[in-house]
């Protein structure tokens, strides 16, 4: 256990020093080379109090910063949240309806595998026809995406699920629908929450796209203004940002999942 927490300190170290070694060579190159990545010392003391810009124009100073920072991840937390509870909730009930039933199955999920193949990026444009700059537009937006996922994965495990332990039951009287509650959906649990933690890594990107293209606030918002200033620093905060936010709900969702499935060998 230590190594492996060794391993990532020792990983994240080089990054640190990658960077701050490109940030050597970009500055060597002169002014116009050197902004495109800032050295640590200035990501910390001018891009960081920087943010406080965004709060009615303040001078730069960390007080205001780091609340800009605060309430706009609260805002990208918020819209992830919901999408991937509205997403996760229909996506597997249509995994779990579709993937049951052959008829259904042969009508829709060749459709589903059309949808998973369009690249999620692609539909941003068509949503911001649809709903503008609207809240629920991003929130429908990684809904969909998420939707897709749980789709396409609960209908896979169910092809996988166990068929000895199906006839087994079967053999022993079990109905239909006793199949379905006691054998087959408690055989998927597992599956599910795997597809959570594949699902909560995109819906970081995907609400990211939303927010980069139609949002007036969040993460997203901040990151397309200092791209359009070259505040690279910014920028590199911005995805730190992002990095943790997704390390700590990952851990959580692997929290949850290890208690949902305690019961399993």
């Amino acid at each position: 256990m230590r190594s492996k927490y060794l391993k990532k300190v020792i990983a994240a170290v080089g990054l640190i020093l990658f960077w701050e070694i490109a940030s050597f060579i970009a500055k060597s190159g002169g002014p116009y080379t050197a902004v495109l990545v800032p050295s640590w010392g200035e990501v910390l003391k001018e891009a960081l109090p920087g943010f406080a810009a965004f709060r009615n124009g303040s001078l730069p100073n960390y007080g205001d910063a780091f609340y800009i920072l605060f309430v706009n991840s609260l805002i990208t937390i918020r819209r992830v949240i919901a999408g991937l509870f509205l997403g996760g909730i229909l996506g597997v009930a249509t995994g779990i309806i579709i993937g049951l039933q052959p008829v259904l199955r042969g009508m829709f999920y060749p459709v589903v595998k059309l949808l998973r193949n369009i690249p999620l990026l692609a539909l941003i444009a068509l949503f911001l026809v649809w709903f503008g700059g609207e809240e629920k537009g991003i929130i429908i937006y990684i809904a969909f995406g998420l939707w897709i996922i749980y789709t396409t994965n609960v209908i896979e495990a169910i092809d996988q699920a166990d068929r000895i332990r199906i006839d087994f039951a079967r053999t022993l009287g079990a109905k239909d629908m006793d199949v379905y509650t006691n054998v087959i959906l408690p055989m998927i649990v597992p599956n599910i929450i795997n597809t959570t933690k594949v699902a909560l890594g995109v819906s970081w990107a995907v609400a990211l796209g939303g927010e980069f293209l139609a949002a007036q606030n969040g993460l997203g918002r901040l990151l397309i203004v200092s791209q359009q200033y070259m505040e690279t620093g910014r920028m590199l905060i911005i995805l730190i940002v992002f990095i943790i936010l997704t390390a700590i709900f990952s851990w959580i969702v692997k929290v949850i999942g290890n208690r949902i499935t305690r019961w399993m060998p």
